[in-house]
């Protein structure tokens, strides 16, 4: 069977696909890049934000018509499976499989049952039932049978260390589609990777829902992130270390000295604020005021000097005031982050925010309000990477530029004088470079003087390590 994965959504879920991709074809299974021609087209989804959701349920019509001229198998995978469940079936008749975050082993069978006309469908228990001992280990065999050669980079990969969240802040679904959290082994953690280094990868990120929270216990022994992240530094060809995302409130001394100590765990920290206003915090559940939040970044300064800050906001959250913006829109500006997503608050159905709270804020003033955290955003971004300009950095070319890319679309040649290209790589602190070399660079790492610089990213000139 031909099988087109579409992947919407965070990191997690982008690992969780490239699993699938190998699971699938193990089991006799082609994977093919379009929907054009594919028999089933599966779905991993996201439910953290309406949106995301919105572009399922418009593809699902659109499969619906695709049904009625030739067979296809249609899925949908992850979050918005499991928040919807069997509800999403009889509202789409369409969809002939549906598969919980916590059941993506079971994605063979399924396929399976599907192809003989029967529904197919595996959810997770909810967050009251305690976990299945062997759906914990199914899944743990899918993380550790990952194939390295599929990683859809040569030199860098995901790495889960743990699943689920029990932060339950009052605005996020997660802690009820991806259940409680569980620390995997750091032992399996370790193999995992020294498997990806093996295979020429250098840089690793590691992924968890709230990834500072990693703490393993076993025979009377602790293992906390701080001491995942010193394991991990040892293995041979590890140049790169990173991980997301951190919850402020699990941010301490220990992990911010572990990336002052470590050579190659990269300075950049992914710290969600959400708001600036502690009236919103505390309506959000988050655990933590606005002055710890910025004792947080104060530390990280102190200890990290060249760290590289980025946060999240939420702009609109039920109750918030024009006073509770403005907060937000001051510690946007305190904090100097190299980027910051926001988002206009969605209540999302099942979640305490959804079910205490009436979505108060009117869509024109969240849209005012979200214009003006990015505008903020834009001028804190622009005089971060200003300080960048005349600055040599270490940067892993990961691939050619947007610009190049559309150039590649439209069958444009390189410039026929030089053969250079736009290409597009990553610091340390992460930040986006652009850089005129040949293609043959990509995958490698380089020297780049910065000359230049915008709100988003950085400018340069490269020479070959």
């Amino acid at each position: 069977m031909k099988i087109y994965i579409e992947t919407l959504g965070c990191q997690m879920n982008r690992l969780d696909s490239e699993l699938l991709v190998g699971l699938v074809t193990a089991a006799g299974h082609e994977i093919v890049s379009h929907r054009r021609g594919a028999d089933a087209v599966l779905y991993n989804t996201c439910s953290v934000r309406r949106h995301a959701e919105d572009k399922v349920y418009s593809r699902l019509g659109v499969d619906a018509k695709r049904k009625a001229v030739r067979p296809l198998l249609v899925g949908v995978l992850g979050c918005m499976a499991q928040r919807e469940g069997k509800d999403l079936a009889r509202r789409y008749p369409a969809v002939d499989l549906l598969c919980g975050p916590g059941q993506l082993h079971e994605l063979p069978a399924l396929l399976e049952k599907a192809r003989t006309g029967r529904r197919a469908v595996a959810l997770d228990p909810d967050r009251k039932t305690p976990p299945d001992a062997r759906d914990l280990e199914a899944m743990e065999s899918l993380d550790l049978s990952r194939d390295p050669a599929r990683t859809p980079s040569r030199s860098g990969a995901f790495v889960r260390v743990m699943r689920g969240c029990d932060r339950f802040c009052t605005y996020c679904i997660v802690p009820f589609v991806r259940g409680p959290e569980h620390s995997r082994p750091p032992e399996h953690i370790e193999r995992e990777v020294k498997k990806l280094l093996d295979a020429g990868r250098s840089e690793i990120t590691l992924l968890g829902q709230t990834v500072n929270r990693y703490r393993h216990e076993t025979g009377g022994k602790t293992t906390r992130f701080a001491d995942l992240l010193a394991r991990l530094s040892l293995l041979p060809g590890l140049r790169r270390l990173r991980f997301v995302t951190s919850h402020p409130v699990d941010f301490g001394r220990d992990l911010l000295e572990a990336m002052r100590d470590l050579p190659n765990v990269c300075p950049y920290i992914h710290a969600p604020a959400q708001s600036g206003s502690d009236a919103v915090l505390k309506r959000m559940n988050r655990g933590y005021t606005r002055g710890q939040y910025d004792d947080l970044l104060a530390s990280a300064r102190e200890i990290v000097p060249d760290a590289t800050l980025v946060g999240d906001f939420i702009t609109g959250f039920p109750g918030e005031t024009d006073a509770d913006h403005a907060a937000s829109v001051d510690l946007i500006g305190q904090a100097g982050y190299k980027n910051a997503f926001i988002f206009k608050y969605s209540p999302r159905p099942g979640t305490p925010a959804e079910k205490r709270f009436e979505d108060d804020v009117p869509e024109a003033l969240k849209r005012r309000r979200n214009m003006e955290l990015l505008a903020a955003q834009k001028t804190a971004g622009r005089a971060h990477h200003q300080q960048y300009v005349g600055r040599v950095l270490e940067v892993l070319i990961t691939g050619k530029s947007a610009r190049e890319q559309k150039k590649d679309r439209r069958k444009e040649s390189p410039d026929p004088q030089t053969g250079l290209v736009q290409l597009q790589g990553r610091s340390r602190g992460d930040h986006i470079v652009l850089m005129e070399g040949p293609d043959s660079l990509i995958d490698t790492y380089a020297q780049a003087r910065i000359t230049a610089a915008s709100d988003l990213s950085l400018f340069g000139e490269i020479g070959r390590e």
